[in-house]
Formats: structure tokens, sequence, C-alpha cells
């Protein structure tokens, strides 16, 4: 080092270590994004059926190439369990017409607790669902207890049914039986008017005869039907 005045002795700059750190960090990151970008659909349209459909839907940020590719998903598998650290919100509920109207593939599993303002949606749900084919289909009322509108019997596809909290229609004219039902859950239900015995009825039907898994607690026939 050359001498300075005043016996200062000239000195190299400090390395900026933190800039070449944050230098390597974003070369990485842009790595990761062209191998993204990279991947044939078929590779894209593997990992968003893995998906949450939730964390489906926010690949679209991710590049071009992502950008509304899960709406063409071939079908769809929905859940949307209460969430006590969100108020016991439904998480994601709210989205959901969003997520029908984009994306029209069938529906083949349908979760959902329903409270509040929602449990009033449940009728043009079920109607979609059914046009969907939706085939498990899972519905808790925790907070109301409504009766559930009798679109549900037009679900034909319908392999498992669970409904926890609410009363249950009685079966529409012409109605005979789930076809495809193979697993049967009530809970905490209420059967209306001679409900029990159509039922029975229904679920000894020749066309019912596929059930091999049926469970009931905590249901109530009306008092009309034991009178």
């Amino acid at each position: 080092m050359a001498p300075l005045r005043h016996g200062l002795v000239e000195t190299a700059p400090p390395r900026d270590h933190g800039k070449k750190r944050r230098g390597r960090v974003k070369e990485a990151a842009l790595a990761e994004a062209d191998a993204l970008i990279s991947l044939p659909p078929d590779a894209v349209d593997s990992i968003l059926v893995r998906l949450d459909i939730r964390d489906a839907v926010r690949t679209s940020v991710l590049s071009r190439t992502w950008r509304h590719r899960w709406e063409a998903l071939p079908s769809l598998d929905l859940h949307f369990p209460c969430l006590g650290g969100d108020e016991g919100a439904p998480a994601g509920l709210g989205a959901l017409d969003g997520i029908l109207l984009r994306c029209p593939a069938r529906v083949r599993l349908f979760h959902a607790e329903l409270d509040g303002p929602y449990a009033g949606r449940v009728h043009d749900w079920l109607f979609v669902l059914a046009r969907r084919g939706v085939e498990i289909l899972d519905l808790s009322f925790n907070d109301t207890f409504p009766t559930l509108p009798s679109s549900v019997f037009s679900c034909s596809w319908l392999t498992s049914l669970s409904l926890f909290g609410c009363a249950i229609p009685l079966l529409p004219a012409g109605f005979v039986a789930f076809p495809e039902l193979r697993k049967l859950t009530l809970a905490n239900v209420h059967l209306q008017d001679y409900g029990e015995y159509h039922l029975r009825r229904s679920l000894g039907h020749p066309r019912c005869s596929t059930i091999w898994y049926l469970q009931m607690f905590s249901s109530v026939a009306s008092t009309s039907e034991n009178g």
C-alpha cells in the first residue's frame, strides 16, 4: 500500500458479502422459475391435481404457463373445513362460486362445514354438484339445524353420503335410491314425517344393494312418525 499524508495508509474497500449472497439467492430463484416455466403441460397437470384447490388457484401467479391452468383440471376435490383460528369460518368457502364458474370439471368430492350465511347457499351448490356428478358428499352444520334441500336427491352418482346436524326432507315422489351409494353416515339428523320408514324402504330397494357401510347415531324421527 502507498503511504498517504499524515501517516494514513490506503486500505482495500470491504467486500460486500451480503450482496453476493443476495445475488446467489436471486440466481437460484430465477433457475427455479425457469424450471417451472419449462415443465410440459402434462407435468403441470400432474402437480395441480395433487394440490388443494386453493393452492392450485394460487399457482396462476407463477408464470404464463401456469396461469389459469387449474381451470382445465379434469376433476376437483373440494375441502372447506372450519378453522378455529379463522373465527370458525369455513376456509375458502367464499370463493366456491368463482371456482365452480371458472372450472367446469366434474366434482369428485365435496366436503364442507356450513354455518351462518353459507348454510343458505346449499341448494344452489347441490344443484351444481349434482350436474357435475359429485361422488362423495360430506356436509356438516355445526351452529344451525337446517332442513337439507331436496336437491340432494338429484346427486345420483353418490358413492358416499355423510350428513351431520340437519333435517332430512321427505323423499321426493318417484325417488327410489342412490344406485351407486356404498357408504351412508347420518349423525345428529332429524328424519321428517315417516322419513325413517321411507329411508328403510329405500335402502332395502334392489337398486340400493351396493351399500356396504351404514352408520346412524343421534338421529331423531319426528313425533308424527312414532305416533
